[in-house]
Order: C-alpha cells, then structure tokens, then sequence
C-alpha cells in the first residue's frame, strides 16, 4: 500500500468505524516502502465527548463609577489628594 492510499484508508475509517470514538487511525510506514494503517487506542481522558447544548452567560453588570475624587485619582497614595 502506498503512502496515499493509507492515508485515504486511515481517513474512511476514522470516518465511519464502529471504534472511531475510542481509537484513531492512522498511516504509518511499515517494512520497506510499505504503508499500513494503525488503529491507535485513545486514552479516556483525551477521548472526544458529545457536544452539549451552551450555556449561555449573563451581561456582567455595569462597573461602579470610582468613589474617588478628582484629586485622589491623579495623585494616588496622597491621602485626600493634592492640597
């Protein structure tokens, strides 16, 4: 099997075998010039889960205006802003 033709046979069944959750296939060289398709098991906690529907957020609400006078804003760390 050449290179292409293992890399077509690695994406049909990825596409439609019954294991395509649990394991990946993919073209590897074999002996020689030969390639073949290897079935990869996938671990569980890296294995592709049912998409669920979103949650949708909720608008944060509105930053409260800075309690700060004019003076305290442009001098910070000056208690009472500038005399």
């Amino acid at each position: 099997m050449t290179q292409a033709e293992a890399e077509e046979r690695a994406r049909t069944l990825q596409a439609g075998h019954p294991d395509r959750d649990t394991h990946r296939f993919v073209a590897r060289r074999g002996e020689g010039d030969d390639w073949e398709v290897a079935r990869i098991r996938v671990p569980d906690g890296l294995k592709r889960t049912p998409l669920t529907p979103a949650i949708e957020a909720r608008p944060r609400p509105p930053h409260p205006d800075d309690p700060r006078s004019g003076h305290e804003v442009r001098a910070p760390g000056v208690a009472g802003g500038l005399s």
